[in-house]
C-alpha cells in the first residue's frame, strides 16, 4: 500500500479526525492496532466459509452435469428439455462459482487481507519509531542532567580545596596553586559546557516531545483515512457476496434486495462510529515540557550561569562552533531530504495518475476514487473537488459560468452547499440565466431533493446526476461541464498560522506558512451577518485587486483561502515589518529616506496607470523588505475606477490625517486625492513617522484645520527640495497636484543630489 498523507474532507471534516481526536495515546494506539487484528481474523473466516460454499456449489454443479450425461436415453421430449435446462443450470453454476474464486477470493478478498495487514504494521512501525525517538530524547535530558550535576560536584570539590590551600598556603605552596588553579578553571569550563549541553537537550525534548504528539495524531489521521479506502473494498466484497448468494435465491429476493440497499448506504468513512463513542473516554496524550532544574545552579554556585541560557566564554567557544557546523551539515541533509522528498512526490503523483488512467481505461477506478468524471478527482472530498468554489460571493463565482450546462458547487452566506448551473432562462429563451440548487444533508446523506437520489457526499451525488444525465428541472437543465475554481483560490489546509503581527481594517494579519514558504496572512474577522457580507465583498475586492498586480514595489499576491471560513488573503511576507515601525526604530539616512519615497511613488504610479485608487496610502501600508525596498500593501480600501470614472466616498472609518482637504466636502475621490496621501507619507518618511498634525488632538478640528489651509510644517531632516514635492502635492485644487507620473520624474531628479 502506498502510505500517503491524506487531510480531511471538507463536509464530513470532524468526521475523518475521529480516531486522532479519540486515541491519541499508546492505549489508544494498541485498540486500533487490535481492531485491525479482529477485522483480519473475520475477514480470514469470511474466506473459510465462503471457499466451502464455493466447493458446495462447484460439487452440486458437477453431479447435476453428471445426471444430466446419464439421462441421454430419456426420449420423453418434455423430461429431455428440462434435463437440458439442468445442464445449462450447472454450466452457469460452475462458471459463477470459478469466476467468484478468481476475481473476489483471489483478488478482491486477499488484497483486502493483505491491505489490512499492512495497515497494521504500518501504524506499529511508526508508533514505535516516534516512542523510541520520544525515550531517546528523555534519556539524553537526564544523561545531561547527570553529567551537569557530577561536572558541578567535581568543580566544588577542586574549587573548596583551592580555597582551603590558599587560605593556609606557605611559601613553597605558590607552585602548587596555580597548578590547582589551572585544575579549577578547567572543571569550571567543563561545567559551562555541560550547562550548555543540559540546556541544549531540554531544548531539544520539548521540541521533540510536541512534535511526538503532532506525529501520533498525523499518523492516526492517516490510518483513519486509509481505513476508509481499504473499507470501500469490504463494502465491495459485501456486494458481491449478495449478488453471488442472490443468484440461487429467488424466493428471498426481497432479503436479497434489503441487503443490496443496506449495503449500498454503508459510508466507509462511519464504519467506526460506535467504536470512538465506547472508547471516548481513553486519555490523550498531552505536551509534558521538561523545565531547567533549578538545584543544577545551586549545585556549582557559579553565578554567571542563568536558567536556560546560554554561556559563552572561552572554554565554551569551540562547543558552540561544533554546534554550529554540525547545525548548517543537519540543515543542508534535512534541505536535501525535503527537496528528494518533494521530487519523490512529483514522481509518484504522475504514477498514480498513470495507474488511475490505466484503470479507467480499461473500465474500473482505483479504491481512492469515488465514482468521479474525470482524472482530478481525489475522492469524495468536496474541497478537494476542482468545481468547488468555497465561500467565494455568489456574483465572483457564477460569473465563471459561460456555456450552456456550466455548473459549480459553492457554499452561501448561511453556510449552505449550493449547486449554481448556467441554463436556458425560462421567460426569455434566446439568452442563459444562472440557477441555484440547495444542497440537502440527512443523517449524513446528501440530496438535491429531499429523498430523492440520496449519496454519503455531496461529490457523489454531483457525480450521479452528471453521469445519468438527470434533469434538475422539467426544462431539461442538467449538467454538462464543472467550472473550476480559479487559481488564485487555495485550500484553507494549505496555510499554516504560526503567530499574529497586527490588525487591519478588516481583521487580522500573521505570520504563517504556505506550501513551506513564509508568508503573511490577512485574516478576516467574524462580525454580524450584514457587516460580514460587505466585509467579505470588500476582503474579496482586495484579493482580486492584487492578483492583477505584480510590481517590484506592490505586496506579492500568492492567493486567497476561501474554501470555508475565515477568508484569508496570503502574500508575500516583507521581513522588516511596515515602514511606519522601521522609521521609528532605524536611524535612516537621507538619501536612503528619498530612495524609500521614490518606490512608494513608483509603486502608486504603477497602479495609476491602471485606474487604481489606494484610499489608505500611509507609511504603516508600506513594507520594507530585506533589500530595504519599499513595497505599497494594506489595499483594503481599495478601488478600480474606469478611466473616466470618479469615486464618492462612503466609507465611515477613514485616515482623516491624510485624505485630501475636497475629500471632506463631499468631493469625488481621484488618483489625485492619493497624491495628497503620498505627500503625508512622505512627510512621515522624513519625521521617524511622527503622527500628522499631532498638536491636534481630535479629528474633526484637523478637518477644520485643513481647510482653513494648514500644512504640515517641514520636518528637521528634510531637504528643502522634498518639502516642495510635499507641499505641491497638497495644492486646494487637485489639477494643481503633480501626478504619480510626474512625482516619480521629480524624485529621481532629487535621488542623485543626495
Amino acid at each position: 500500500m502506498n502510505h500517503r498523507h491524506l487531510s480531511s474532507p471538507y463536509i464530513s471534516h470532524n468526521i475523518i479526525n475521529q480516531l486522532s481526536d479519540s486515541f491519541s495515546s499508546d492505549e489508544g494506539c494498541r485498540l486500533l492496532s487490535g481492531i485491525v487484528s479482529d477485522e483480519c481474523k473475520v475477514l480470514q473466516d469470511i474466506k473459510k466459509i465462503l471457499e466451502k460454499r464455493i466447493s458446495f456449489d462447484e460439487q452440486y454443479a458437477k453431479n447435476l452435469q453428471d445426471l444430466t450425461t446419464s439421462t441421454h436415453r430419456v426420449i420423453w421430449p418434455v423430461s429431455r428439455e428440462v434435463f437440458s435446462q439442468w445442464s445449462h443450470l450447472a454450466t452457469t453454476m460452475s462458471s459463477n462459482a470459478e469466476q467468484f474464486r478468481t476475481t473476489i477470493l483471489d483478488d478482491l478478498l486477499k488484497g483486502l487481507v493483505e491491505q489490512k495487514n499492512d495497515s497494521k504494521k504500518f501504524l506499529d512501525d511508526e508508533k514505535r519509531r516516534y516512542d523510541g525517538e520520544h525515550r531517546k530524547a528523555q534519556r539524553d535530558v537526564a544523561d545531561a542532567e547527570k553529567r551537569y550535576l557530577d561536572e558541578s560536584k567535581a568543580y566544588v570539590t577542586k574549587n573548596n580545596e583551592l580555597t582551603k590551600l590558599q587560605n593556609n598556603a606557605r611559601k613553597n605552596d605558590d607552585t602548587r596553586i596555580k597548578n590547582l588553579k589551572d585544575v579549577v578553571i578547567e572543571k569550571r569550563g567543563n561545567v559551562y559546557r555541560a550547562h550548555n549541553d543540559y540546556i541544549l537537550k531540554v531544548r531539544e525534548y520539548n521540541f521533540i516531545d510536541k512534535e511526538y504528539i503532532q506525529k501520533v495524531r498525523n499518523l492516526l489521521m492517516y490510518h483513519e483515512e486509509s481505513q476508509s479506502l481499504i473499507n470501500k473494498s469490504w463494502q465491495s466484497l459485501l456486494e458481491a457476496i449478495i449478488n453471488y448468494l442472490s443468484y440461487k435465491h429467488s424466493e428471498s429476493t426481497a432479503t436479497m434486495e434489503a441487503l443490496r440497499r443496506m449495503i449500498s448506504s454503508l459510508d466507509p468513512r462511519h464504519f467506526y462510529d460506535e467504536m470512538c463513542r465506547i472508547h471516548s473516554n481513553i486519555t490523550q496524550m498531552t505536551i509534558n515540557p521538561q523545565a531547567f532544574n533549578e538545584l543544577l545552579l545551586q549545585t556549582s554556585g557559579l553565578t554567571k550561569l542563568k536558567s536556560n541560557q546560554f554561556i559563552g566564554d572561552s572554554s565554551t567557544k569551540q562547543d558552540i562552533k561544533q554546534n554550529l557546523y554540525d547545525g548548517r551539515k543537519d540543515l543542508f541533509e534535512q534541505k536535501q531530504s525535503i527537496d528528494n522528498i518533494r521530487m519523490r512526490k512529483g514522481w509518484e503523483e504522475r504514477l498514480r495518475d498513470e495507474l488511475k488512467s490505466l484503470l479507467k481505461n480499461v473500465g474500473y477506478r482505483s479504491d481512492d476514487e469515488s465514482n468521479g468524471d474525470s482524472d482530478e478527482d481525489l475522492g469524495d472530498r468536496l474541497e478537494d473537488q476542482p468545481y468547488f468554489h468555497g465561500i467565494l460571493p455568489r456574483n465572483q463565482s457564477i460569473s465563471q459560468l459561460i456555456e450552456k450546462g456550466d455548473y459549480l458547487v459553492r457554499v452561501n452566506e448561511q453556510g449552505k452547499v449550493v449547486l449554481s448551473i448556467l441554463w436556458t432562462d425560462p421567460e426569455n429563451p434566446s439568452r442563459l440565466k444562472d440557477g441555484h440548487f440547495l444542497i440537502h444533508e440527512r443523517n449524513q446523506m446528501y440530496s438535491l431533493q429531499p429523498e430523492v437520489y440520496s449519496k454519503p457526499s455531496v461529490h457523489e451525488l454531483i457525480s450521479f446526476y452528471k453521469r445519468q444525465k438527470i434533469e434538475l428541472r422539467d426544462d431539461g437543465t442538467r449538467l454538462i461541464r464543472p467550472i473550476s475554481r480559479p487559481d488564485y483560490v487555495i485550500n484553507n489546509d494549505e496555510v499554516r498560522i504560526l503567530d499574529m503581527l497586527g490588525k487591519g481594517h478588516f481583521g487580522q494579519v500573521a505570520r504563517g506558512e504556505f506550501r513551506g514558504k513564509p508568508v503573511a496572512v490577512k485574516i478576516l474577522h467574524e462580525s454580524s451577518a450584514a457587516q460580514n457580507a460587505q466585509a467579505r465583498k470588500n476582503f474579496i475586492n482586495e484579493a482580486l485587486l492584487l492578483q492583477q498586480y505584480k510590481h517590484k514595489n506592490i505586496v506579492k499576491f500568492l492567493g486567497i483561502a476561501a474554501i470555508r471560513d475565515p477568508l484569508m488573503i496570503i502574500m508575500e511576507l516583507i521581513e522588516q515589518g511596515s515602514l511606519n515601525n522601521y522609521l521609528k526604530n532605524n536611524d535612516v539616512r537621507v538619501p536612503q529616506l528619498i530612495q524609500m519615497c521614490y518606490d512608494i511613488a513608483k509603486g502608486m504610479e504603477y497602479l495609476e496607470k491602471r485606474n487604481v485608487i489606494h484610499r489608505d496610502l500611509a507609511a504603516r501600508n508600506c513594507l520594507v523588505d530585506k533589500k530595504n525596498r519599499i513595497k505599497v500593501a494594506d489595499f483594503g480600501l481599495s478601488r478600480c475606477l474606469q478611466s473616466d470614472e470618479e469615486y464618492f466616498c462612503q466609507i465611515k472609518e477613514i485616515p482623516i490625517r491624510w485624505w485630501a482637504v475636497e475629500v471632506f466636502s463631499n468631493a469625488p475621490y481621484t488618483s489625485k486625492s492619493d497624491v495628497w496621501s503620498y505627500g503625508v507619507t512622505v512627510w512621515e518618511v522624513f519625521s521617524k513617522a511622527d503622527t500628522p498634525y499631532s498638536h491636534i488632538v481630535l479629528n474633526h478640528f484637523v478637518i477644520d484645520a485643513v481647510k482653513r489651509g494648514e500644512r504640515l510644517k517641514q520636518p528637521d531632516k528634510c531637504p528643502p527640495k522634498m518639502y516642495t514635492i510635499m507641499t505641491t502635492c497638497w495644492a486646494e485644487d487637485p489639477k494643481d497636484r503633480p501626478n504619480f507620473e510626474k512625482l516619480v520624474e521629480l524624485l529621481k531628479k532629487e535621488k542623485p543630489l543626495f
